[in-house]
């Protein structure tokens, strides 16, 4: 399903009450597209960036951002947002390795098919929605799974 914008900004866009796309997202049984009004990429060189916490649709998700940035001739910078317990966790170091485990593993392989594209891959600790349309603010794309360990919706904003 592909939806357009009402030229609001990225996170207004996406977390306002007015928006449809968490909603839509939330409850679609189909990748959700939201298509935003073009934007000049200021970063150089261009790239994708793609949510993965190592479920089978942040794989599939991995898989479509690399795809997409081979077709641009741009990178892959794929984030695990790692948001700690309330509380913390018992082992934060431990659990932070894990999250690079599974980030690693979910990234495996995935440059054989575009051995040309650049791929680099991060941990990185806060709220999954503000990490990743921060990474994503000058990227060409945002890829995000449905359905991961957090119950994060899909949703996926291409420029």
């Amino acid at each position: 399903m592909v939806v357009g914008s009402w030229h609001l900004t990225r996170r207004r866009g996406l977390l306002s009450s007015a928006s449809v796309t968490l909603p839509l997202a939330a409850h679609a049984a189909c990748p959700v597209v939201v298509v935003p009004e073009p934007e000049p990429v200021v970063e150089r060189p261009p790239y994708v960036v793609v949510g993965a916490d190592g479920s089978p649709h942040a794989t599939a998700a991995v898989d479509l951002a690399v795809e997409e940035a081979d077709l641009r001739g741009a990178g892959v910078l794929a984030l695990y947002v790692w948001h700690p317990p309330l509380l913390g966790a018992p082992d934060e170091r431990a659990a932070a390795d894990g999250c690079r485990r599974v980030l690693a593993e979910t990234v495996a392989g995935r440059t054989a098919a575009h051995p040309d594209g650049e791929l680099r891959h991060e941990v990185v600790r806060g709220h999954p929605v503000r990490a990743l349309a921060r990474a994503s603010e000058h990227a060409l794309a945002l890829v995000v799974g449905t359905r991961g360990h957090g119950g994060s919706p899909a949703c996926c904003s291409a420029r």
